[in-house]
């Protein structure tokens, strides 16, 4: 794109009104332009907490675009506050060019952020940068949506029905559909795409109805509604816990949804931390305020029934989707020490599964699971392997690999992955400070999207990576498939999933296709879904 000193500060309409933006350059000095905080929804505060998310409202005169929105309300791991605002419904737009006579739309590429859905946000830019995929010449739309108790509170009611934090992404893509051909964006190619809660996101906005026709193409990203710590429908009994911590009386559903709207934010949000700190829990890793199954009502649902059921009975929305983990997605559990170094010294697996055994089935998985951990082969030459592979598979390649098996068997083309390469951009061992070998859950994410977080010297490999990973990325949001001719940086032809296996396209130094990929590990998970979803 070739600014000029009238175009530096671009002004754009969209249905609400006009937005003002501003020039940026990436590092590489590709120029493109901004438009950040932008309302797609209205403030969902006062009567409207805990509510589906509603249009956003019409505004005078020329908003500015150029600054940080708010991000949604969260509590803090490091300073242990509450940050953030409810009012936090924002995305923000970059574009490389602004509509021009004669020329041609651009794919979008939609991305929702990880975190649990309790932490992050999608619009601070210092963590979530376009640069990479901008210099692919595609439209980039990042957002927040509701997250923890304010998302995803269900009382089975339409003041509070679950799954706000979903609907909000949903209504983030209507506003795409509306408003992106202003940004030269072109609303019959949007790619929606995320990584771990992200991930599931996208595999939950495949599974809802509502969100048919709003996107075209899917990437989820070590994520999956079948993941433990990414679906609980105990969410009501969660809810009840907050007022007896506050040594407050509720007698019924009304009194419990009057009390939490009254409360403060800050003591909402960090009373609801401590009822997540007093529960056992199934599964490494633990959410508690996530998506759940709604009841039928005078509202709207996200999904009705069990998300096994739907994948397996084919009822999502069908679209070219790719799927794929990263190796040792468990050196994410390391800083987690205690639950770690209990399964390490106990060799005790059955008790954190999140599946509804018997006691014969627990002994007889137990032994199961101790043949394949304990007796099996790893690639990685470490004491404590076994337990980094099982939580890689409890908590991630489990559900996402019997997830993608089923979409596979009534969708085509799906294209699968395994992220191993371990290099400087590999985002959330930097993040953490893990030095271990391999690639951790999220690591994939720095070679897409950047983050100041990640500087420092690249090397040559590391470079490549990211143009493959951008390049492939960006050809499946532009035509459907992530490899549509070999060259010199995509040297592999990513074949698609087929109905006799799991094929998945390694992404290492070197780009290679593995088809032995029903392991013993993805078996026994594979054996656990079917026996007990």
């Amino acid at each position: 794109m070739f600014i000029t000193r009238e175009t530096m500060n671009p002004i754009v309409a969209v249905t609400e009104g006009k937005l003002s933006g501003n020039v940026r350059e990436t590092s590489n000095g590709t120029q493109y332009v901004s438009f950040k905080g932008v309302p797609y929804a209205k403030p969902p505060i006062n009567e409207l907490r805990f509510t589906a998310p509603e249009p956003p409202e019409p505004w005078e005169g020329v908003r500015d675009a150029t600054k940080e929105c708010n991000i949604c309300a969260q509590f803090d791991r490091e300073s242990l506050k509450v940050i953030g605002d409810e009012d936090c419904l924002y995305l923000n737009v970059y574009t490389p060019s602004l509509p021009q006579a004669d020329a041609s739309l651009l794919p979008v590429m939609v991305f929702s952020h990880g975190g649990g859905f309790v932490y992050g946000n999608g619009t601070d830019d210092t963590i979530h940068g376009p640069d990479y995929l901008i210099e692919k010449n595609v439209v980039v739309v990042s957002l927040n949506y509701r997250l923890g108790v304010l998302g995803f509170l269900n009382l089975d009611c339409k003041e509070a029905p679950g799954n706000m934090g979903l609907k909000d992404q949903v209504q983030a893509l209507k506003w795409v559909q509306q408003n992106i051909k202003n940004f030269n964006g072109d609303p019959n190619n949007v790619t929606i795409f995320g990584i771990s809660a992200g991930g599931a996101s996208v595999e939950y906005l495949m599974l809802a109805p509502m969100a048919k026709g709003l996107f075209h193409k899917a990437i989820a990203q070590s994520g999956s509604s079948l993941l433990p710590w990414a679906q609980n429908n105990n969410i009501k009994e969660y809810a009840t816990m907050i007022p007896v911590i506050k040594k407050k009386v509720i007698t019924d559903n009304q009194d419990l949804l009057t009390f939490l709207k009254t409360m403060s934010i800050e003591d909402l949000i960090s009373t609801a931390m401590m009822v997540l700190a007093s529960e056992k829990v199934k599964g490494g890793l633990h959410f508690g305020f996530v998506p759940s199954i709604e009841k039928q009502g005078d509202w709207e649902p996200f999904f009705t029934k069990s998300t096994y059921e739907l994948l397996a009975q084919g009822e999502f929305n069908k679209v070219p989707f790719i799927s794929g983990f990263c190796t040792r997605e468990g050196l994410l559990m390391l800083p987690y020490s205690e639950l770690f170094e209990k399964i390490e010294k106990d060799k005790k697996f059955v008790d954190l599964l999140p599946f509804n055994l018997d006691d014969k089935q627990k002994i007889e998985y137990e032994s199961k699971f101790k043949t394949v951990y304990l007796e099996g082969n790893t690639e990685y030459d470490e004491q404590d392997s076994f337990a980094i592979d099982y939580f890689t598979d409890l908590d991630f390649l489990g559900g996402v690999y019997v997830a993608t098996s089923l979409i596979a068997k009534n969708n085509s083309p799906v294209y699968f992955y395994e992220f191993k390469y371990d290099g400087n951009l590999n985002y959330l061992k930097k993040k953490l400070k893990i030095d271990r070998e391999g690639a951790c859950h999220g690591d994939d994410g720095g070679y897409l999207v950047k983050s100041d977080l990640l500087k420092g010297n690249l090397s040559d490999t590391d470079k490549l990576v990211r143009d493959r990973m951008c390049q492939m990325w960006t050809n499946f949001a532009t035509f459907g498939d992530p490899t549509p001719k070999i060259d010199n940086v995509i040297t592999t032809t990513w074949e698609p999933i087929a109905k006799t296996g799991m094929a998945r396209l390694v992404i290492d130094d070197k780009l290679t296709m593995n088809y032995d990929t029903d392991t013993d590990r993805t078996k026994l998970f594979k054996e656990l879904y079917e026996k007990c979803y």
